[in-house]
């Protein structure tokens, strides 16, 4: 009797293939995302098109400016996980979340309503 090898292989990369879909996007080690931020410019949009420029200084300060000409004033910081913390005036307690590396150097934080980095340029351009 013949065993079903075929179907038995396909079974087992499904479920590998699966498995890292359920685990979802990697997140930037806390190294990784120190590299990327510290210094520098991410600029993107939120999911209703809104353009964002956020500054991270070196010092833990973020600055940040829309398409509209508000300006903000936070402390960032990063957390044993790589995660990106910051609090404004405007939140009661500190929020934490990963920086998700997508396709083409685009970066995804899940603040303020899913903020999509564009890109991060070195230093801060726009004089924040």
């Amino acid at each position: 009797m013949k065993k079903p090898t075929g179907l038995l292989l396909i079974t087992v990369f499904a479920l590998v293939y699966a498995v890292g879909a359920i685990a979802g996007p990697t997140e930037l080690s806390r190294n990784d995302a120190e590299k990327l931020i510290k210094g520098n410019t991410a600029e993107g949009t939120n999911i209703w098109g809104r353009k964002m420029i956020w500054y991270f200084d070196e010092f833990g300060k973020l600055k940040k400016r829309d398409d509209r000409g508000q300006k903000g004033k936070a402390a960032w910081r990063l957390d044993e996980k790589g995660r990106l913390c910051y609090q404004d005036k405007h939140m009661t307690e500190e929020r934490c979340e990963r920086i998700i590396p997508k396709e083409g150097g685009r970066y995804e934080v899940r603040f303020e309503a899913q903020w999509k980095w564009e890109k991060v340029v070195p230093g801060n351009p726009h004089n924040l």
